[in-house]
């Protein structure tokens, strides 16, 4: 198991099979994602956008290959690719490869609160088995800096999904992803298993609502001008903390 806290317990193969079997597309079409990507062109419509060629690379770009030269790009935009991701270091450090001088990243993912209520309910207290964990965004934010990113800005919203009952919940989840975790139980599951989740679905019950909620982190930082910092010069992060922005914010 992999100590680096952006590489995830989770089997890349079955995210792909899973997503391909959803189509990347109607994933990055699920309301969660349409709110977090209405969230961050909100941040890039206050921040100057530099000059070049954009390239949007979320969900529905899954799968597909870049074909961008090292530091050809004017600014990187993804919303949601990083949480289907086993290896989000990868990938960052590929993004921050192709921009050049002065070039943006933005990125939405998930944060390690997301779904926890839910894998709380079903005794996966170590996200292990049922609900993929999400890295922090200090790991996130300190992995910019690795890659020689200037001015990392990193910050969470709070969302909220909503469900009348659990069946309608499972059915939207099911929606969003499966469960590509590598101690995912073998082979179809039953009727057992399928009851003991929508138990844990219905404990989450409140106000009448099931209520699931989910930590959007958003991040941007620039690539390091011709004047680069020395490798020994830190690079300050803004850190934004976790304290819900809107917590009535429901899907």
């Amino acid at each position: 198991m992999s100590t680096d806290p952006l590489v995830r317990s989770i089997d890349p193969n079955a995210v792909r099979h899973q997503l391909k079997r959803r189509g990347p597309a109607a994933v990055a079409a699920h309301p969660l994602w349409q709110e977090a990507a209405v969230r961050l062109e909100d941040r890039l419509s206050y921040i100057r956008a530099p000059e070049g060629v954009r390239l949007d690379y979320g969900i529905a770009q899954f799968g597909q290959p870049i074909t961008a030269a090292p530091g050809s790009l004017g600014m990187v935009v993804s919303v949601g690719l990083l949480a289907y991701l086993s290896d989000q270091r990868s990938t960052l450090a590929y993004w921050a490869k192709t921009l050049a001088p002065g070039g943006l990243l933005m990125f939405c993912t998930l944060g390690p609160d997301s779904f926890r209520s839910l894998a709380v309910a079903l005794e996966d207290h170590d996200q292990s088995r049922h609900a993929a964990g999400y890295p922090d965004m200090h790991d996130i934010g300190d992995a910019l800096v690795s890659f020689r990113m200037a001015n990392p800005v990193m910050d969470v919203e709070w969302l909220k999904l909503t469900y009348a009952d659990p069946e309608s919940a499972l059915r939207d989840l099911r929606l969003i992803g499966g469960n590509p975790m590598f101690g995912r139980g073998k082979g179809l599951r039953g009727r057992t298993w399928r009851d003991r989740v929508l138990l844990a679905l219905a404990s989450l019950e409140r106000n009448g609502r099931i209520e699931i909620p989910i930590e959007l982190v958003f991040g941007h930082a620039w690539a390091a001008s011709a004047t680069r910092p020395s490798k020994d010069q830190a690079q300050p992060i803004q850190w934004f903390g976790k304290t819900p922005k809107d917590s009535g914010s429901n899907i």
